[in-house]
């Protein structure tokens, strides 16, 4: 393709250019981060002046997960104090229950009815665990997870919360039992625990994220482990607390604030170990966050692996 020679370059790739080619320090390219994101656009170049998500508020998602992890413990309970009426009103009029080899239950009435033969069947000491909640938009979410109690286990593929008129109802249920005990179990974990720990990574991301809407470095510092990893792409990784402090204060010198997150996904992979995913937007650009990796230190959820991209510069 012929070149004009008078076309300005584009920004993000002479950045980089000058970085491959001085090989630069790390503050300097944090330096050229910042200019990348908030300087002058190419000239004919359509420059985009709205940040994206700007609709809804920067914690909103985070608050809806913890609304459809509050009703889940709420529902967990009810089955575990045997009261399968209670659990049965925690459905949509019109849902949807999908039991895997049992069949298909249309109706809260029909749901209802189900859960309330199978408490007085024996069942219960119902448990969670690795638990998944995908925030969908403000009213709809997407839990999954493992689950056993003392006649079995198995695995809900997709709770779908949804809310209507205020309120945080299940419209579709699928899961499946994999396995009948042959004797009933004692189940000695938490049936809470892994809904515990999203709660806490959740409140941990609320207070990451507005300490860096408000400027607040030393927040946004304080929320990683000593020998945490940065991996920003496209630009340099970064290892350690100090480092990753000069990559935030740099950024919000800058200039950057308002972030967004949008659509999240909170995950309990192991003992005390938490995943975030979700879009992201801040004044400046947009992106991917792929793995934050988040764990339970001395009694604190911090940051030791943060996975994100720039996708668009504004």
């Amino acid at each position: 393709m012929h070149h004009n020679d008078n076309e300005q370059p584009n920004l993000s790739l002479k950045i980089m250019m000058m970085y491959l080619n001085k090989l630069m320090v790390l503050t300097g390219v944090f330096t050229l981060f910042i200019g990348s994101c908030v300087g002058q656009e190419p000239k004919n170049q359509k420059i985009k002046t709205a940040q994206n998500y700007i609709e809804q508020p920067p914690l909103a998602h985070h608050q809806v997960a913890l609304e459809v992890l509050t009703a889940s413990k709420k529902w967990i309970e009810e089955f575990n104090k045997g009261k399968g009426e209670k659990c049965g009103k925690s459905y949509a009029k019109n849902a949807y229950m999908r039991v895997i080899p049992v069949g298909g239950k249309n109706g809260n009435k029909n749901i209802s009815q189900f859960w309330i033969d199978f408490i007085k069947s024996g069942a219960s000491n119902l448990v969670y665990t690795d638990v998944n909640v995908a925030v969908i938009h403000e009213k709809q979410v997407l839990l999954s997870a493992n689950w056993q109690m003392n006649v079995g286990r198995g695995v809900i593929y997709q709770e779908k919360w949804e809310k209507v008129n205020g309120t945080w109802v299940i419209t579709y249920d699928d899961f499946e039992i994999l396995e009948h005990f042959r004797a009933p179990k004692t189940i000695q974990t938490d049936p809470l625990a892994s809904h515990k720990a999203l709660e806490g990574v959740i409140k941990a991301s609320m207070h990451w994220t507005t300490g860096f809407n408000t400027q607040n470095i030393q927040t946004c510092s304080d929320g990683y482990t000593k020998n945490a990893t940065l991996s920003p792409s496209p630009f340099p990784e970064v290892i350690g607390k100090k480092g990753i402090q000069t990559f935030w204060t740099e950024l919000i010198k800058g200039g950057a604030k308002n972030l967004i997150y949008h659509s999240p996904t909170f995950t309990s992979v192991a003992e005390n170990r938490v995943v975030l995913s979700s879009n992201w937007s801040m004044n400046i650009g947009e992106g991917k966050i792929y793995q934050e990796k988040w764990i339970l230190k001395d009694g604190k959820w911090l940051l030791d692996y943060d996975d994100f991209q720039v996708l668009k510069q504004y």
